[in-house]
């Protein structure tokens, strides 16, 4: 269950590197090498212009991280959640069989969690980044030009 997950979550940011950051990499080193090659400027301003080639792929590295960790953060409150309320559930002296049933039921619920965010939560994940991959990758084009 949690390699599947894992895998999903990857294979997804696999397809948003190669769709969006593998190009605005490339376009950011080679809107450095422009920066370079341009005899005009002087130490620090080709400094300067490398930093406004590099802003957009480090915010969509800082983006795409930010909310990878609330996607999973979220997972982690929601399988908590599941051991609390089994918890919850025990009296104070359980057997063990209510125990186990407590255990298959923070199992369940947790496994419902992570089927959850894999249905509804990694696709709308992916629609926010895409959308906002989208716009930094146009923007770069008109730092680049």
């Amino acid at each position: 269950m949690q390699q599947n997950y894992q895998k999903t979550v990857e294979d997804a940011m696999t397809q948003l590197d190669k769709d969006y950051l593998r190009k605005m990499q490339a376009a950011y080193f080679s809107c450095g090498v422009k920066c370079c090659e341009d005899q005009s400027l002087s130490s620090s301003e080709v400094q300067r212009c490398i930093e406004r080639c590099e802003a957009p792929i480090n915010k969509a590295h800082s983006f795409m991280q930010n909310e990878l960790t609330a996607f999973q953060n979220r997972l982690q409150q929601c399988s908590a959640e599941c051991s609390n309320r089994a918890r919850d559930s025990l009296k104070s002296d359980p057997t063990d069989e209510e125990v186990k049933k407590a255990q298959r039921q923070a199992f369940d619920c947790s496994k419902n969690c992570l089927e959850s965010h894999l249905t509804k939560g990694l696709p709308a994940l992916v629609d926010r980044l895409r959308s906002q991959l989208k716009k930094l990758k146009s923007d770069q084009c008109k730092i680049v030009q």
